[in-house]
């Protein structure tokens, strides 16, 4: 309901008594306003149209050096804590990006967390990080940052605590002397330098050693990078001595326990490798074997030349082809062969075997016999079986590339089958390739084709569509790629793991994500922890300088303990580090605290955390290995609650992508609608489930944004004059916290007040179960539902029309009253609007953001919420404003009424007669209320609200009969013609196709037929019913 004009109302009613406080008010509230506008922060709703969107950086500022994003400890109080996710700081994103994607929902859900939280009275402290794993810097897309888009999210962290993997004055000063080098070009022999900027976070400094030792710079890491030129050494330098030290010291304490080692690979020649494959190994060459036993498969970037987590691998379906290949039978005639399809067949010089299922009749005589991969002059390789082959897929025979595939990787720890690899780190092919090393990996497979064409051993080719690995950071497609890593033993881990989740001692939402931890932990493989990194944590790991074997190495918490321990035992030895760096995001929510310092006052106070929000996708990746870390190094589960939030998709339920055109920008989102809309969009999704994004839904919510602008107007245009004072002692004297009070409040007011009562329970209880869509709906529906398009309306009436002063101060006590409580349960997900229209009420002594929580179980009068509702059903739909617009009644016109009502209901409708008359626009002067239908019932329109409540309305106040009936009976004919056709248009048929439109037509058409059909017959039967009731009017009257 749109608010009405003051002025145009008192023209059209009977009743001409002005509120004489508006007119003062409206005097002062300009020179106040104007004071909040050159102040610089604030904006009042008095002097704006709507909300200024530029000014939630000002509010956002305004917040944080207030202080209000900091805890406020007090011993023995139970503090709300929640650890950031730590993101890469990869510059501007979309909304398709999966990181930002997840980022975005993270930020906003864990942000109304924390508000509620903080408003609640309990210290809150929500710990912000960026950049913990350093794969996001080594690429070359910079722009704006993540840092900056969560302050844009509004999340309303304690920044004064981030942690960060550059300290902010070693990167100015390492900048400062990178700009010196460049500028004297004394980079690395021309190679680009790569600067470290704090504002943008998005570079990291490429500097020799001489250039830091000059500048004073203390290394806390070091990586020595292969660059081919005469410096002595490029550095990467990081600086957070809190989470470095935890790092170092939770992998030597892991080591120490026997749970971290190296995965190996050696090499065998031909007497290890006949065991497995005969003796026509293949021209007695050293084939490089690596170790089942001792490996362990990674995703392999090619283009960042690192292993990446699971975590940053994104899958996709995409266009490929299935290729089908002869591999001929060992000892077998030249048309004895088995033929394999494979979607990779640049993999198969790294084949250890072929495979097929036991059960499949067609190859089972093959099985126990060897088979020759194509193209490397020979290679036999053993035809095993095994219950993992499809039959269905391709041919029903499988190669096994152990060292270039998930899958196969683990038959072949299964089977014990040797891993050959072919591929090198740069997705190039090496010297088991034969012909083809040097290729790269894609170049490879079209020339291979074309050689397996050319020599009779291509079968065929066809279309596949794939599902395709791909870097998250580069896009690049990810190699599967058996490597030297690092790796933690996770079995003895996982079992911890489990049992808290099952004691409840850690809680999972929504609770069907617990089955799918669970599966994780029970069938959990080794963690590769080390990264081929430009910066990050160094491994501390140090080798014998000049022994060739890395077997002997050395863990220690530093350089300095690393050589005291080397010399003891091998003597007066130098000792390099292990270039690696440390994955370390299992340690962030107890690391960033303090520990291993267990003395640390945050650790002590903030430790351990209380809900970890994030996406359900890295429930294992990250939330699982976060748990079993903490339950070793700390002996409690990190957080108490885990809540999971899905994805944002497009509309029409899509992954945006370039690809697809469905990307959202989330800063044009928010220029364009306002950070508030896109939270309160956000927000409304449900735990554990992916939100279809659309623009319709950003629109709505913009509107309701405005609506409560224009609401905040409103209550401010309608306050006493700040400077009144009797005006607001009296304002002051009501306290609707006690019954007695609620109870002598007129019907609209109790109403109102009783219902704020009723939600301040509901929405704190959806508050504290993390139901956050249920909160969002519910007051929205208050808001816009009951207070703005009924109660704000119905205080008009004692506004613009009460004779009497003390019926209008209640009206504008309960407007303020229930719309400052109706900013504060709306903080949370929007906090910029609320803040600003909080600032502009009257007497503000807080920041809405730190402003006290309402109470629960206040009191609230369910009878006159149910009276009141009898009054809305006269007024609302199916009653007066109904039979107003289905006779197409101006709305300036002011209709007559008899109101028909038992003495009970008759009492309390007769009393709020000025409200009933303004909601329904009736003539108040000829509003009746009668104990039975009037004379002129035939000729008037009938309705009823309820039990013990009619109403009358006079078709004379209404319409000219005899023209409606003209204009019904023509529109009744036009109907019929069109429901015909529509019947017409279902039945044709094509007499020689035998098939008619509803078989022929496509399946959305035939159902909009059929709707469009179905609605027009509804119209039909409603307006001849209405034509018939006139009719009978008309006869009667004659």
């Amino acid at each position: 309901m749109a608010f009405s004009n003051p002025s145009s109302l008192l023209s059209s009613c009977s009743v001409h008594r002005l509120n004489p406080l508006l007119f003062t008010h409206r005097r002062q509230t300009i020179t106040l306003s104007l004071a909040a506008a050159e102040y610089g922060v604030f904006t009042s709703p008095e002097i704006a149209k709507s909300f200024d969107f530029s000014s939630e950086e000002r509010i956002y500022n305004w917040w944080e050096s207030h202080g209000y994003f900091k805890p406020k400890f007090v011993r023995g109080s139970d503090p709300f804590v929640v650890p950031m996710p730590p993101p890469n700081v990869t510059g501007s994103l979309h909304m398709g990006h999966a990181m930002f994607v997840t980022l975005e929902v993270e930020e906003v859900v864990a942000d109304i967390m924390v508000r509620y939280n903080r408003m609640k009275g309990r210290p809150t402290l929500w710990l912000p990080g960026t950049d913990h794993a350093g794969i996001a810097t080594q690429k070359t897309w910079y722009g704006g940052t993540i840092a900056n888009q969560i302050k844009r999210l509004g999340a309303s962290c304690d920044w004064s605590r981030e942690h960060f993997t550059l300290d902010e004055q070693l990167s100015r000063k390492t900048d400062l002397y990178s700009i010196e080098l460049s500028e004297s070009n004394k980079d690395a022999c021309g190679l680009p330098m790569i600067q470290c900027c704090w504002e943008t976070r998005t570079r990291v400094n490429l500097v020799s050693r001489a250039c830091l030792t000059q500048i004073g710079v203390i290394l806390h890491n070091v990586y020595c990078a292969e660059l081919n030129s005469p410096v002595d050494m490029v550095f990467i330098v990081i600086s957070n001595m809190v989470v470095y030290r935890a790092v170092i010291e939770a992998f030597v304490r892991l080591h120490e326990k026997g749970l971290i080692y190296q995965g190996a690979a050696v090499g065998f020649g031909n007497d290890r490798l006949e065991q497995f494959m005969g003796k026509r190994a293949g021209n007695s060459r050293w084939w490089p074997f690596i170790d089942v036993e001792r490996s362990y498969m990674v995703n392999w970037s090619p283009s960042l030349q690192t292993a990446v987590s699971d975590l940053e691998v994104e899958y996709s379906e995409e266009p490929g082809t299935l290729y089908y290949i002869k591999y001929r039978v060992a000892g077998g005639s030249r048309s004895d062969y088995l033929t394999i399809a494979t979607t990779r067949p640049e993999t198969l010089f790294a084949d250890t075997a072929i495979a097929v299922n036991p059960q499949d009749e067609r190859y089972s005589k093959y099985i126990g016999r060897q088979a020759i991969v194509p193209l490397t002059f020979g290679r036999h390789v053993p035809i095993i079986s095994d219950k993992y082959v499809d039959k269905d897929f391709g041919t029903g025979v499988l190669k096994i590339s152990p060292g270039h595939d998930h899958n196969d990787y683990l038959l072949a720890r299964k089977l014990g089958l040797p891993i050959l690899n072919v591929m090198n780190k740069d997705g190039t092919l090496n010297e088991v390739a034969g012909l083809y090393c040097g290729l790269d990996r894609f170049e490879a497979r079209k020339k291979l084709w074309t050689d397996l064409e050319e020599t009779g051993l291509a079968a065929k080719k066809e279309p596949h569509t794939l599902r395709v690995p791909r870097s998250q950071r580069g896009g690049e497609i990810i190699e599967p790629l058996v490597s030297k890593q690092w790796f933690v033993t996770m079995e003895p881990l996982a079992e911890k793991a489990l049992k808290v989740v099952e004691s409840g001692e850690l809680t999972i939402m929504p609770e069907r994500f617990e089955k799918i931890y669970n599966h994780w932990l029970l069938n959990i493989k080794d963690w590769c922890i080390s990264r081929q990194l430009w910066w990050g944590h160094r491994i501390p790991v140090w080798y014998i300088e000049g022994k060739d074997c890395e077997e002997d190495y050395i863990v220690a918490r530093s350089a300095e303990e690393a050589l005291d321990k080397a010399r003891e035992k091998y003597g007066n030895v130098d000792i390099y580090q292990d270039p690696d760096v440390l994955d370390t995001c299992a340690l962030w929510p107890f690391s960033t605290l303090g520990w291993p310092d267990a003395s640390a006052e945050d650790f002590k106070n903030f430790y351990p955390t209380t809900v970890l929000e994030t996406g359900h996708d890295i429930l294992f990746f990250w939330v699982a290995r976060m748990v079993m870390m903490g339950i070793e190094f700390t002996g409690t589960v990190p957080f108490s609650n885990v809540y999971l939030h899905g994805l944002i998709r497009d509309a029409q339920g899509r992954k945006m992508s370039k690809t697809l055109g469905n990307v959202i920008d989330p800063i044009d989102t928010i220029k364009e609608y306002g950070t508030d809309a896109l939270r309160f969009t956000i927000a409304l999704g449900t735990a554990g489930q992916d939100l279809n994004l659309s623009m319709e839904r950003l629109t709505a919510n913009k509107a309701f944004t405005n609506k409560l602008w224009n609401a905040g107007k409103f209550v401010l245009q309608n306050l006493p004059s700040q400077s009144d004072n009797s005006a607001w002692e009296t304002l002051s004297s009501y306290k609707f916290d006690l019954e007695e009070s609620l109870l002598k409040l007129p019907l609209p007011e109790c109403w109102v007040v009783s219902k704020l009562h009723m939600l301040v329970d509901t929405v704190t209880t959806s508050y504290d179960k993390y139901f956050f869509g249920d909160v969002g709906r519910e007051i929205y529906d208050f808001f816009w539902g009951d207070f703005a398009d009924w109660y704000i309306e119905a205080s008009k009436a004692r506004l613009y029309q009460s004779e009497g002063q003390s019926v209008a101060s209640i009206a504008q006590a309960v407007l303020l009253y229930v719309f400052e409580n109706i900013l504060i349960m709306l903080h949370p997900f929007m906090p910029f609007v609320t803040e600003e229209l909080w600032q502009a009420l009257p007497n503000r002594k807080e920041a809405l953001i730190v402003s006290c929580w309402p109470r629960t179980s206040l009191p609230r009068d369910v009878n006159s919420v149910k009276r009141f509702e009898n009054l809305q059903a006269l007024t609302q739909t199916r009653a007066i404003r109904n039979a107003r617009s289905e006779y197409s009644v101006e709305p300036a016109r002011r209709i007559s009424a008899s109101i028909v009502a038992n003495s009970e209901v008759r009492q309390y409708v007769a009393n709020e007669k000025e409200v009933l008359a303004l909601l329904s626009r009736l003539d108040l002067q000829n509003v009746h209320f009668v104990e039975s239908a009037p004379g002129d019932a035939n000729q008037s329109v009938h309705l009823v609200a309820g039990e013990g409540l009619e109403a009358y309305l006079p078709l004379a106040d209404m319409v000219d009969v005899s023209s409606e009936v003209e204009r019904l009976t023509k529109r009744l004919m036009k109907m019929q013609a069109e429901y015909d056709a529509l019947v017409a248009r279902l039945k044709s048929s094509n007499y020689l196709l035998k098939e008619g439109f509803v078989e022929k037509a496509p399946e959305e058409i035939v159902r909009g037929v059929r709707e469009k059909a179905a609605e027009t017959e509804e119209k039909f039967t409603l307006t001849k019913n209405r034509l018939d009731f006139l009719k009978s009017t008309v006869l009667v009257s004659k």
